[in-house]
């Protein structure tokens, strides 16, 4: 009995590492990744929306390009208030590939504003800070 134990502790050890080798494992996948890390080219990190009337929703729109020989993983996106809706990639941007965020700001509060969404990535300066800026009229 206890020599089937041991022999199926084995087996169940080879093939978990196995698993790891093929899976988990110092994988080298060349079209997931290069030697250089993931990175991000913004076109522009503040939008003035201009002049917004008050309780009509106004949209901006953040692009950004991996530059990086990785792909970028955006794993929270925040708004500096509950006024902002934030729609962002849930999937991996690949190197080379130009995506958007889009943010819709839905002001309650007239005259000035400005407003930022935090993106939290996998970069190197993991936190990306986006601003959205304008005036609320009625």
């Amino acid at each position: 009995m206890t020599r089937k134990l041991l022999l199926t502790f084995f087996v169940i050890m080879l093939s978990g590492i196995s698993l790891f080798a093929q899976w988990g494992g110092n994988n080298n996948n060349s079209t997931l990744s290069s030697g250089k890390d993931a990175d991000v080219k913004w076109e522009k990190k503040i939008i003035d929306l201009g002049t917004i009337k008050q309780y009509h929703p106004a949209e901006a729109v953040f692009k950004f390009t991996n530059i990086g020989g990785k792909p970028i993983i955006i794993t929270n996106a925040k708004g500096s208030c509950g006024c902002t809706d934030i729609d962002y990639p849930k999937k991996p941007v690949l190197p080379g590939e130009t995506t958007e965020i889009v943010v819709t700001y839905d002001a309650e509060l007239l005259g000035v504003f400005n407003k930022t969404v935090t993106l939290t990535m996998n970069i190197e300066k993991s936190s990306q800070i986006l601003h959205l800026k304008g005036t609320v009229t009625k």
